[in-house]
């Protein structure tokens, strides 16, 4: 089995997903790359922003399933949703 990841669930809405943001932040979840002007947060949808948040959230606690869930908005994959220059890490 490969890698697993954290990816946001289709579907969920905005206001979710900040909260999603917000939350990883609090736990401690450096989101200074995620900031306004870097290449793979423009544009500023918190969607995008929040993947990363929640992704290094999921790896900070070993991968487990568990960790991904977000209140049923996030789940994990194997597949590398990664898109051009952005990668998924």
């Amino acid at each position: 089995m490969g890698k697993k990841l954290c990816v946001p669930k289709d579907g969920v809405g905005d206001a979710k997903f900040q909260k999603n943001l917000d939350w990883s932040r609090g736990r401690g979840i450096d989101c200074g790359q995620i900031q306004s002007g870097v290449i793979c947060v423009e544009p500023a949808i918190v969607r995008y922003r929040a993947t990363f948040a929640m992704g290094s959230y999921h790896r900070r606690k070993g991968e487990i399933d568990s960790a991904s869930d977000f209140s049923n908005t996030a789940q994990t994959t194997t597949k590398d949703p990664s898109e051009g220059k952005c990668k998924h890490v």
